[in-house]
């Protein structure tokens, strides 16, 4: 089996896709991270860096069937935007299992069938031509994958050395709610908690359910200043509550994702400067950006420099 635990991130923007001159660096594309562990595929999120994805995946499957599993934070468009163009779904041979927020186990199949009506896209969900699992799990329920397959099961159950194991919170701090995951494997740990907003005092439910991840991955959408203007309440973060849950659950490295559309590459290097003042390691996410962790902590191994310009981190 293979032993990496691998991070790539795909897409790292909120709200809508932002292509252009202005942020050719950090990239356009919306939430899509990949997480390679044991050799098996997960995707943390649909947004529209899930298109390269799907067709990197085919490329490196050369053929053989794909079996991966997508793990939607919540239903909103720019989470779930890029699944209708994920070219795996529509290859027989690739099994794919989906699982996330719904207030029912139908609910995250109705909203994806819904985004594809024939009012909204040519092709259907049931006609793409994927083997699909999908299905709403709650806080409660953890989702496992080992020699037997994916499932879904209590986390009092017990696993195997080799099971990776994803956990779920649920913060309320975001209409509607949304799922934070932490993926667990052999030791190593990963938190993805996009589209969240920090607490007065810090969000101590967030900082126990992360404690001593090798990696968080948490919303830093906003600026202080843009924050304390005209977006408090809106559901996602500043640079300061990252670094603030970051150091509450005494996370290895923290990376910033969900930036702000509006916010250009310069923008980005200004709050990756301020966050690492507060965190030292702190990296604001970009597309092609790939971590590697190892068993003895977090070990950036090296950074894909695909678009030129970017700095080593």
């Amino acid at each position: 089996m293979d032993d990496k635990f691998t991070i790539r991130f795909w897409g790292v923007r909120g709200s809508y896709p932002t292509p252009g001159n202005a942020t050719v660096r950090y990239g356009g594309n919306t939430a899509c991270v990949e997480v390679t562990v044991g050799g098996r595929t997960i995707i943390l999120d649909a947004g529209t860096g899930v298109i390269p994805l799907g067709r990197d995946l085919v490329r490196r499957a050369g053929g053989k069937p794909l079996e991966t599993l997508l793990l939607v934070s919540h239903l909103h468009s720019d989470h779930t935007q890029g699944f209708p163009f994920f070219t795996p779904a529509y290859i027989p041979s690739t099994r794919l299992h989906v699982y996330g927020l719904g207030a029912d186990t139908e609910s995250l199949e109705r909203v994806l069938e819904s985004n594809q009506s024939a009012q909204r896209f040519p092709v259907s969900l049931r006609e793409m031509g994927a083997a699909k699992v999908i299905r709403s799990v709650r806080e409660t329920e953890e989702v496992v994958w080992d020699e037997d397959g994916v499932r879904v099961q209590s986390p009092a159950s017990s696993v195997g050395r080799d099971a990776l194991r994803v956990r779920i919170h649920r913060s309320y701090a975001h209409p509607g709610g949304v799922y934070v995951y932490r993926v667990e494997w052999r030791g190593r740990s990963l938190v993805y908690a996009t589209d969240t907003e920090g607490y007065i005092g810090g969000d101590r439910r967030l900082a126990t359910f992360a404690r001593g991840a090798d990696v968080l991955i948490h919303d830093a959408q906003y600026s202080e200043a843009h924050y304390r203007t005209s977006t408090q309440g809106f559901g996602h973060s500043t640079v300061e509550m990252a670094c603030e849950a970051a150091s509450a659950a005494g996370v290895g490295r923290l990376v910033l994702f969900h930036h702000d559309p509006s916010y250009d590459d310069a923008k980005i290097d200004e709050m990756q400067a301020r966050a690492r003042g507060l965190f030292v390691n702190a990296q604001a996410a970009y597309e092609g950006l790939t971590l590697e962790l190892t068993e003895a902590r977090v070990t950036q191994v090296h950074i894909l420099a695909l678009r030129e310009g970017t700095k080593e981190m």
